[in-house]
């Protein structure tokens, strides 16, 4: 699969000067979220639509126009994979893949990226799982227009119904989140795992500053982050902060309305080339008055496509999305330009609704909806697929029924097997006439030295 097929021509930068750099965290320290999808696959590497995550982050970035190099961010044991989806972009960026110790942090990486030398200005931060088609080039303008110490994405959740109340356990996951009246400057920011009760505070600082502060439950926060160059300096006062989003950005968020004097905060002549370049007198006085500043860049509930695939339940959506055309700015794989294999075209289906890798076998009197199914596929006659993804090399024997499943590659489902809600690890195999329902299959090697399905509730 291509790694940026678009409905419409994509900018190529003109110039490399001001271009803005991009780290991309492609390590997958999320991936647990995603067993077994992630056992031997890195997560930027996970097909969405038959292409692969990384594909849409760096689609969104060469979209900007103002992106010249990429650095994305990975461990050894993921390298060759990501150098094989990395070698199938086509498009204008500068693509280098970075190696950091496993489970190293985003402000662990940062910090590895920044003793390399590699990062010499303002910079983006974007998880390896974010799908969006927000134009980031008005994020960096905001950016800019502010002298903004950082700029978060936020994405508003659609409401809930009047009657459907928000309960004490409904808050896990959930961020507070403070932000003025023009919702530009991001001004509280707190877990709601960290408040007690969901009771939060406010200073009276901040109150004074900003009367009509808004404190928000429904605003998500994709991962996508856009920072100064100075905050890099931070990490070295701050050595023990491992995360960008639940340790450096909480901290600059506070330090906004508290003491400064110990944070490293630019001067006017160590950035003249950022100071000029940038149009507005607000961003250039922001930075000379060495001011800490938060800014935000929220999308409505009805706005751009912007979600995170980083469980299972937003995995299998963001693939319906795609494959559906939800996400409307955003192409599945292209279609293969080979005839589909069959065994009577005139009884098998697949629905424009699904998603099709090429080499793809289909025997007679199937149905695939709402579906993903990935290049050198297998499927038998009577097969029915719902609401599925299948990877690379799945095989899917005669009248298997399938709904809300993913199969990762070389799984195997024998005849007459029925599974719902089920995610099955690679080179599995599920025995025929199975039942099963709500389980992780993953892989595990009998007294034969053959490969079986065993289960784990999700």
């Amino acid at each position: 699969a291509g790694l940026s097929p678009a409905k419409a021509p994509l900018p190529r930068p003109a110039t490399a000067v001001g271009m803005l750099t991009a780290v991309v965290l492609a390590n997958g320290n999320d991936g647990d979220n995603l067993y077994p999808l992630t056992e031997d696959m890195p997560l930027a590497a996970l097909p969405v639509g038959n292409r692969p995550l990384l594909s849409y982050q760096l689609e969104m970035l060469q979209r900007a126009g103002s992106f010249g190099e990429v650095l994305v961010v990975t461990n050894d044991r993921h390298l060759s994979r990501l150098e094989a989806v990395v070698s199938e972009y086509r498009g204008p960026l500068r693509i280098e893949l970075v190696v950091v110790e496993e489970g190293a942090g985003s402000a662990d990486a940062l910090r590895t990226l920044r003793g390399r030398g590699r990062l010499a200005g303002d910079f983006a931060l974007i998880s390896g799982d974010t799908i969006s088609d927000v134009p980031f080039q008005k994020i960096a303008a905001m950016h800019q227009l502010h002298g903004a110490s950082v700029t978060v994405l936020l994405k508003q959740q659609p409401p809930r119904p009047a009657a459907d109340k928000k309960k004490a356990r409904d808050l896990d996951g959930t961020d507070f989140v403070g932000i003025d009246e023009s919702r530009q400057r991001l001004l509280y920011l707190e877990s709601a795992a960290d408040c007690d009760g969901g009771v939060i505070t406010v200073s009276e600082s901040m109150l004074r500053a900003h009367p009509h502060l808004e404190v928000h439950s429904d605003l998500a926060d994709p991962h996508v982050y856009l920072f100064a160059h100075w905050v890099l300096e931070v990490l070295d006062h701050k050595p023990h902060f491992s995360s960008a989003k639940f340790e450096l950005l909480p901290y600059l968020v506070r330090k906004q309305f508290l003491d400064q004097a110990n944070l490293p905060l630019p001067q006017a002549e160590a950035q003249p080339q950022q100071a000029t370049a940038m149009s507005s007198a607000a961003a250039t006085a922001a930075r000379l008055a060495g001011a800490v500043r938060c800014c935000c860049y929220v999308v409505p509930h009805d706005g751009h496509y912007c979600m995170r695939a980083c469980s299972i339940a937003a995995y299998m959506q963001a693939n319906l999305d795609i494959c559906k055309g939800g996400a409307a700015t955003f192409d599945k794989a292209a279609e293969p330009t080979e005839p589909l294999r069959e065994g009577n075209f005139a009884a098998s289906n697949i629905d424009q609704q699904s998603a099709r890798g090429g080499s793809v076998e289909l025997g007679p009197r199937s149905q695939v909806k709402k579906s993903a199914v990935g290049p050198h596929c297998r499927l038998g006659a009577g097969v029915r697929l719902t609401n599925c993804v299948l990877m690379e090399g799945v095989v899917v024997h005669d009248k298997v029924h399938m709904s809300n499943c993913i199969l990762c590659r070389g799984a195997e489902v024998h005849e007459g097997a029925t599974l719902k809600d089920v995610q099955v690890g690679s080179n599995v195999s599920v025995e025929a006439g199975a039942n099963v329902k709500s389980e992780a299959l993953t892989a595990e090697v009998d007294a034969e030295g053959s490969v079986v399905g065993s289960a784990e509730e999700d």
